[in-house]
Formats: C-alpha cells, structure tokens, sequence
C-alpha cells in the first residue's frame, strides 16, 4: 500500500497517491466491452471514401491520411474578436486543425498496427510538424489522440488531431518553466534528472532502448499513466534521427499492447505529444516526448476527475505506481509469448 504526496516536477504540484482506495467499494457504472467494428463502415467519414461534412470524400487511402479539420477549433476563418470589457481580453481563434487518420481499418486500433505502420505513423507526426512549424509558421503543434467513449471520442476510426497554433498550449508553457526553475536551481536538465531516478528504481521501467525508456513515472497522476521519453535532447519530432523515432514507434507500441491487454475491455487513453514551441532557444533544455493518461483504473472502472481533481487541480492517484507498472510489466509478457 502507498499513501503519500509525490511531487510532480513538470508540472510543479503535489500528486497524492492513495492507492488504499483503488479497492473501495463501487455502485456507480461501469465500462462495457466494446462491440467489434467491421474492417469498413460505409457512413463513417474517416473511412476511405468516406463524405465528410464538407462534401469533400476521402481519397481511398492506403496508409496514414490527413486532412483539415472540418470542424476546426482553431482557423484561419476564426472571426475577429468581441471587444472585451473590463480587465478581459479577447483574440482570434487562429491556427490549423487536422485529423490524421492511421488506417483505413474502421475496427482497428493504434496498438494493433503493424511495427511497419507504426514507423508510418510517428514520421507522419514529424513531418506534419515540420510543416506546420516550417513553411506554415506556427508557433507550437500539439499532436493528440482521444480513445474509447469515455473520454469522449466522436468517431471509432482510429485517428489523432494535430493542432497548430501561434501561441504554446499552457501544458507545455508551465513544463517549460519548470525545466527553467530546475536548470537555475540545480543546474541539470530536468529530463535528464527524471530519466536516471527512473533508471535507478527501476521499478517503474516498462520498455528501455538505446535512444528511449518508457516507464509509469513515480509521480503519475493516473493509475496506468506512462511516459515515453527520449533520451537525447530533441525538442521535437523534426529533431530524432531516424534510429530515435524508430525506437520511440517500437516503446508507445509496446506500451499500448500491454495497456490492452491488461484485461477484455481495452484501455481508453488520452494520448498527447509533447513539443517544444518553434521559438524557443535551440539550447534549451526542453523536451519532446509523450504522455499516455489511461482512463480506466480497473476492468470496467472509469477513472473519474471529480470535485478534488477538477475542482481543487489535486490529482488522487488510485494505484501505486509501482504496482501498475508491474502489472502492465506483465501484460507484457503475456502479449510477447
């Protein structure tokens, strides 16, 4: 059992873990196994010669598709402001939603792609941000995918948002002062101190390669959270070299595969990649690497952020981070065999 406040150094606030209350009786709801989805659903919009909204169809794509948000939160349409009264303010909506889908299998999953596919996907990520930070010229490219009707997914077809914006998502400001705050306080690079604490536990570890460790960080805020973090200083996807983004396809997958196996009702997860906002000095200490949030803490059980989460911004951590990465350790073992 594990009862006590971890600190969280990117985001500079107190995680509690309370892994005494991830037993506690539970009459609310639970997460049903959801159905099987065929190869290819005609009126789905994100299948290959799928009409969109727009009355724009798909091509019949073959491998990684990507296309502009019909549905954008941020645009280059976005209207001019409402002036703002008072101490508020206000400005444009401005920036690029797209939608990359992973395959053209309706019933598919990211952890169920090929390691071939897999490659496929991460180097569409780093071209899509070379791109978007390069000749389109935004600031910072948030890469994201929601998973499962509990996080609230519109569409099964597996598929991830790219956002790109002339501003940093706070997320990523508030990790970056905190890299600031670490380097000024103890002169070391804060990934680099978060790798090797890990690396010297070892408990929390899931998959180690050359150029990556994914690993349940001893501060997650979740029972099943994980990182998946480079070794080497790269601030963004454009950054890797090739033998690094290889690596960083190889640990998601196996980290997604032990997710799913875990138990018959597959893991729903908020997946987001990390990166360094274009202007940012080339020598800062920055990092690019991703963060998995599973969003169940048991079979069937939804992790719900409730008035102490939501409300209060204090994360109750139901499990040990110790015991889930064991757990997922496992998983693991089962998926190799």
């Amino acid at each position: 059992m594990t009862w006590e406040n971890r600190w969280h150094p990117l985001l500079e606030r107190w995680v509690t873990v309370t892994s005494h209350r991830g037993t506690r009786p539970w009459l609310g709801g639970l997460v049903a196994e959801a159905p099987t989805a065929p190869q290819y659903d005609p009126g789905c919009y994100l299948c290959p010669g799928g009409e969109r909204i727009s009355g724009i169809k798909n091509t019949a794509y073959t491998a990684c598709f990507v296309f502009d948000n019909d549905h954008p939160a941020f645009g280059a349409s976005a209207p001019a402001p409402t002036p703002a009264p008072g101490i508020y303010e206000s400005a444009r909506a401005d920036g690029l939603c797209r939608v990359l889908c992973y395959t053209p299998d309706h019933g598919g999953r990211l952890s169920g792609l090929s390691i071939r596919q897999f490659k496929e996907v991460v180097r569409c990520w780093r071209d899509q941000t070379a791109a978007l930070m390069g000749d389109a010229g935004y600031e910072h490219v948030f890469i994201f995918e929601n998973n499962g009707e509990v996080v609230g997914v519109s569409n099964p077809h597996p598929h991830c948002q790219i956002y790109a914006t002339p501003f940093v998502f706070h997320t990523v400001a508030q990790e970056i002062q905190a890299v600031d705050r670490y380097r000024q306080a103890e002169a070391e690079n804060l990934f680099d101190a978060i790798i090797l604490s890990e690396q010297l536990d070892g408990r929390r570890i899931l998959v180690e390669t050359d150029d990556c460790l994914a690993f349940v960080p001893y501060f997650a805020q979740l029972p099943y959270e994980t990182f998946i973090m480079p070794k080497g200083p790269w601030q963004r996807l454009p950054d890797m070299p090739e033998r690094a983004l290889d690596d960083l396809a190889l640990a998601l997958r196996a980290v997604l595969k032990m997710q799913d196996h875990l138990w018959p009702t597959p893991q729903s997860y908020i997946l987001t990649v990390h990166q360094a906002p274009k202007s940012l000095s080339v020598d800062h200490d920055y990092r690019c690497y991703i963060r998995l949030q599973p969003m169940l803490r048991g079979p069937g059980l939804q992790k719900y952020l409730a008035g102490v989460e939501t409300g209060g911004g204090q994360f109750l951590n139901d499990g040990s981070p110790e015991e889930k990465a064991a757990e997922l350790s496992a998983a693991g073992l089962l998926v190799s065999k």
